[in-house]
């Protein structure tokens, strides 16, 4: 791939057609620096799974020749240069326009194969003759920049319409959005999460809340709905009872699609495959059809079919050689030496079936179990140790993009966050929704004195999972290391109100640790504004889903202290002191806040006594030194 054209302006052009978010060229701008400028922007977008190769190309070295010539193609032509629509798809709008009447772009936007913001681009950029396309221009897309509104009500108006909704009014383009996300469009499903809809209370504002709630108890988790049963069955009867193809074959390639990138080849599994509806075509790729099916039929459940047809195919071919035939015309002595034969052919082919699948079974489970034990030695906080299982596990197979994220963490433990960096890094460009992958990312750059970049990674992965409150929190941090305290405040608050949704879904107990945090490093916030009252009331709730959170009670009672409610500051020390499970650590943090506060109260012989003992547990605390010197 060879760009000839500006980096930032290739950037800026695929962020103008809708192909990639302002967030994705920063970061795509922030990995060119780390490789030292050796790759173009679009060859890392592409590497990172944003755009397809092709497109990037096309941009790059086609677009700005095609925009000053007189367009001599219909609109699809150019999309598929662009690798944005492919041959079959393009025929599929041709052949359905005709009972649709919906003009191309149009088609292409219902299917979700093309966003609006890229046709109108399109549209908005090449001069076409023909008149068809010219009232796509002007019917549909506004040469006025301000008509977007009006766009998104046009193509709400086709979706419902597509999906036979048009005459209902409770289906807001919100709630629309969120369904076709769960269901990719696929019909049967997508009708029966409108059925369901139409039985429940939808409010305004919450419609992606309450769509997610009723799919996962409804659908994934409590199934009842016969004709959904039967839908899910039939998809499962195609796969593992095909006539066509063998269905191990089909497992394992699904697998590989919902593991990485698997490009269309045409080829008889790949096209039975796609018969099953659980996969589709994207550009040049195959790729899971919706979440829904993602969740029902998974790896796990994938992994137990296969077993299953494993242990059913071994026992087919024990059978097999006691299996005689009668009617052979051939004497009975060469009978019995084609008999021997056959056997031994058999079961030398059923030795090496089973030693190839003997051989998978054990190199996946040495895999896991190698990547159990980092994950233990990781929690158990012998990151050495753990550095060295990830580094095992990643030269049998280096695409296992987990085991790079944890080998970040365990980088972290002993404070080497540029090599953290690089070890998320190739996390996230080996899987580009590895959530905590760029999450690790954002904590590296923190650490290496970053925020504004570390708030591009956690961006990145707030955008994949915008109810993880951890998430939010870490970015509130970056936020307050930039002096950004107003602005860190309202993002730890949004964390908060994330976790008070789920504790009304969930109950307490399941966010009672992620509470403390949150409440905590709210609290955190409010102290660092001097606004005392507010953070002591912010630690008090944090207690109340962990009583003896640490952060919590050292930060109420540092709060105490600033606000001159020092007897009740020293109460607050001393109770902390009493906790037998402390950390010397942290008990040395404990009496350094005691003296701190028995000095500024004037009780100098105890604060030095208790400064003495913060010393004692931590020889080289040089704060409690100084501090001592000041109280005497």
């Amino acid at each position: 791939m060879s760009h000839s054209k500006d980096k930032i302006l290739l950037g800026t052009v695929l962020q103008q057609a809708g192909l990639v978010s302002d967030d994705q060229v920063k970061t795509a701008l922030i990995q060119q620096k780390q490789t030292g400028n050796n790759l173009r922007i679009g060859e890392i977008l592409a590497f990172q799974g944003r755009i397809d190769p092709k497109t990037a190309d096309f941009f790059a070295e086609r677009w700005f020749t095609v925009t000053k010539e007189q367009a001599q193609q219909p609109i699809g032509q150019y999309l598929k240069q662009a690798a944005l629509l492919n041959e079959q798809q393009i025929q599929e709008i041709l052949k359905e326009q005709q009972q649709t009447k919906l003009k191309f772009g149009e088609m292409a936007i219902a299917k979700g194969w093309l966003k609006p913001a890229t046709v109108s681009f399109f549209v908005k950029n090449l001069t076409f003759q023909s008149k068809s396309t010219l009232e796509v221009k002007q019917s549909v897309f506004s040469d006025s920049l301000d008509s977007s509104q009006k766009v998104h009500q046009e193509f709400l108006k086709i979706k419902l319409r597509l999906l036979n909704l048009e005459n209902q009014d409770v289906y807001s383009e919100k709630a629309l959005d969120t369904v076709l996300l769960w269901t990719g469009g696929q019909s049967p499903l997508t009708q029966k999460l409108f059925e369901f809809i139409s039985q429940e209370n939808i409010i305004k504002g919450k419609e992606k809340e309450q769509i997610d709630y009723l799919i996962e108890n409804k659908l994934l988790n409590n199934l009842q709905d016969k004709n959904l049963i039967n839908h899910f069955e039939t998809i499962k009867e195609r796969l593992l009872h095909n006539q066509q193809c063998e269905p191990k074959t089909l497992l394992r390639l699904y697998r590989q699609v919902l593991e990485e990138k698997v490009l269309t080849d045409e080829s008889k599994e790949q096209q039975e495959l796609l018969r099953t509806g659980l996969v589709i075509k994207q550009q040049d790729k195959l790729a899971a059809a919706n979440p829904i099916y993602q969740s029902l039929f998974d790896l796990v459940w994938i992994e137990k079919n296969l077993n299953s047809l494993d242990n059913q195919n071994t026992l087919e071919l024990a059978i097999v050689p006691e299996v005689s035939i009668v009617a052979s015309p051939e004497p009975a002595q060469k009978q019995s030496r084609l008999a021997k034969t056959r056997n031994i052919l058999l079961l030398l082919a059923f030795i090496a079936l089973l030693s190839v699948f003997l051989n998978n079974m054990f190199k996946r489970m040495m895999i896991k179990s190698t990547f159990a034990q980092g994950n233990a030695l990781l929690q158990q906080k012998s990151f050495e140790q753990a550095l060295e299982k990830y580094n095992e596990l990643l030269k049998t197979d280096s695409n296992y993009f987990q085991a790079w994220t944890n080998r970040g963490y365990a980088l972290a433990g002993i404070q080497q966050y540029e090599e953290m960096q690089k070890s998320c890094s190739t996390a996230t460009i080996i899987k580009p929704t590895a959530v905590y992958a760029w999450n690790c990312v954002g904590e590296a750059l923190r650490n290496l004195k970053k925020p504004q970049e570390a708030i591009s990674a956690f961006d990145e992965a707030i955008a994949l999972a915008p109810n993880d409150p951890i998430l939010l929190i870490n970015k509130s941090e970056s936020l307050k290391a930039m002096g950004k305290e107003a602005e860190s405040l309202a993002v730890t608050k949004e964390a908060i109100q994330v976790l008070e949704q789920k504790e009304s879904v969930e109950g307490k107990e399941t966010v009672s640790s992620e509470f403390a945090v949150a409440l905590t490093f709210l609290g955190n916030g409010y102290r660092q504004t001097k606004q005392y009252q507010e953070a002591i009331k912010s630690y008090d709730r944090a207690l109340q889903y962990s009583s003896d959170y640490f952060p919590a009670r050292i930060g109420k009672g540092i709060s105490l202290n600033q606000s001159q409610q020092f007897q009740q500051a020293q109460n607050e020390f001393r109770a902390i002191l009493n906790n037998s499970q402390l950390t010397d650590s942290n008990k040395a943090q404990a009496w350094f806040y005691l003296g701190d506060t028995l000095c500024a109260s004037e009780q100098k012989a105890a604060g030095v006594a208790a400064f003495d003992q913060a010393i004692k547990l931590q020889p080289s605390y040089e704060a409690a030194k100084t501090a001592q010197r000041q109280c005497n």
